[in-house]
């Protein structure tokens, strides 16, 4: 079988957020497996083509609207994985993904149907004769339109965060070659809801967000669209990629550790400590580490966390986001500096090392389509404490004492006051060393390997396939 990936980010070569881990995990998973794997994506200005091996392979030409552009391929091979990108500097040598300080940019709409097109016109040059096509977010959504309905292609579209559609004014829709009856959203011209409507199967990145995404709260507007699709609309859980994110051999770290010898998470604490100008103590460290942003429950988390912080408790926070969160934990963290570190920045190696020297880890997102932070947590024994919502409720389950099962702490409800229930119910067992590290044992043991949701995408591949050559019997029959 083989599978052409598209993805407007892929690691190590562009990210802005999780698309790009999976753009990165999945092919590797499916590749793993046994299929042949072809992944495409643009090729930014910011990309490093030497420094990542990147090479030219041929120039092509496409039209878009009344214009014709030159573009070339390039690509690379890694671990099984052919990589190809879409090199083409007025769309895609730029400072940003998809905007700059000063915002989206205004041609994003272009940028990434021409990234579709191309990507689709390098198919016949390359000569891969693609056996399904896997679709990723609305920069994507828009190739079941592109592609030949007699050649009964199957595509699947997953959606990885629902609230990012791509949405623009009518008119841009002729770039697509969509008449206005095909818009599907009104007067405006949404990608993504003519992907969902189009694509042979659409998934998400959780069992969880799949059910939300059908309700008017987490819809965003394509809950009706989401429910006529019916059993062709499914979550499949990410997984973590855990040659990236493993105590035993993680080089950031001041130890290694695993679940069977966890001695060196202690080690690990004291050097996060040190390193976050810290008290050296015997203090519950609870850690976020992500976006300072609402959707991440900063609403809530900052009320919570000035309760708690002059107790026996210390908070490490590494991030950036909005304006306001910046002011308000600055000042909390000059008024209480032995008790709240705070890092306005994103550093990876940090991250690790946070992960690694917590007891607890903070994710009371407001919503989480499938979340990778608790993933990470588990792995590193620092207990998660997050919403009930999304990926998260997939993952995490109630800690009970009495039962000794569970693997953290759930809020009753979205509410500051019950995310600092959940924290006095964590330190309630912290209190007690022996439970509060075999808890952090158990979180170690989870595991949430790509190669159990692989198999699932294979599955759903093969379904497709067979329904596809069922259709190109039928038309084949009608000629």
């Amino acid at each position: 079988m083989e599978v052409v990936f598209l993805s407007s980010e892929v690691v190590p070569f562009a990210k802005t957020g999780g698309l790009a881990d999976v753009g990165r995990a999945l092919p590797d998973a499916l590749a793993e497996a046994g299929l042949k794997v072809n992944v495409f994506m643009p090729l930014y200005g910011t990309v490093e083509t030497k420094k990542s091996g990147i090479k030219k392979i041929k120039t092509l030409k496409l039209s878009l609207g009344a214009k014709k552009y030159v573009y070339e391929i390039c690509g690379k091979k890694e671990k099984g994985v052919s990589f190809y990108f879409i090199k083409q500097k007025t769309f895609f040598d730029r400072e940003g993904i998809y905007g700059s300080s000063l915002g989206d940019y205004p041609d994003n709409a272009g940028r990434f149907i021409f990234f579709q097109k191309a990507a689709l016109h390098s198919l016949k040059s390359l000569k891969i004769k693609a056996d399904v096509i896997h679709l990723n977010d609305w920069q994507t959504a828009l190739v079941p339109k592109f592609i030949s309905k007699k050649s009964c292609l199957p595509t699947v579209l997953t959606v990885h965060n629902l609230a990012y559609q791509g949405e623009y004014d009518a008119k841009l829709a002729r770039y697509a070659g969509l008449k206005k009856s095909e818009l599907l959203y009104g007067s405006r011209f949404n990608c993504l809801a003519y992907g969902i409507s189009n694509a042979s199967a659409v998934t998400t990145v959780s069992p969880a967000y799949a059910k939300e995404m059908k309700t008017k709260k987490f819809g965003c507007g394509l809950e009706d669209f989401l429910k006529k699709r019916g059993q062709y609309f499914k979550g499949i859980l990410n997984g973590l990629d855990y040659s990236l994110w493993n105590p035993q051999s993680d080089p950031a770290i001041a130890a290694s550790y695993s679940a069977s010898s966890p001695e060196g998470k202690d080690k690990c604490k004291k050097a996060l400590q040190k390193e976050m100008d810290l008290p050296q103590t015997d203090a519950m460290l609870v850690s976020f580490v992500g976006r300072l942003a609402m959707q991440k429950g900063m609403d809530i988390l900052v009320p919570a966390l000035q309760k708690l912080i002059s107790g026996k408790i210390q908070f490490v926070m590494l991030g950036t986001g909005d304006a306001y969160y910046h002011r308000v934990l600055t000042a909390l963290a000059k008024r209480f500096p032995k008790n709240f570190a705070l890092r306005l920045d994103f550093d990876n190696d940090l991250a690790h090392r946070i992960y690694a020297g917590s007891d607890l880890f903070l994710m009371p997102s407001q919503y989480e389509p499938c979340g990778l932070g608790q993933m990470i947590a588990f792995s590193y024994g620092a207990v998660p404490v997050v919403n009930k919502t999304g990926g998260l409720m997939d993952t995490v389950s109630e800690y009970s004492p009495v039962k000794k099962t569970g693997t953290g702490f759930l809020l009753r409800d979205y509410s500051a006051s019950a995310l600092e229930q959940a924290l006095r119910k964590a330190m309630s067992i912290y209190a007690a060393p022996g439970s509060f590290r075999e808890l952090s044992v158990r979180c170690m043991r989870q595991r949430f390997s790509w190669k159990r949701s692989a198999l699932k995408y294979i599955r759903l591949y093969q379904k497709l396939i067979s329904e596809s050559v069922v259709a190109a019997r039928r038309i084949q029959g009608e000629k």
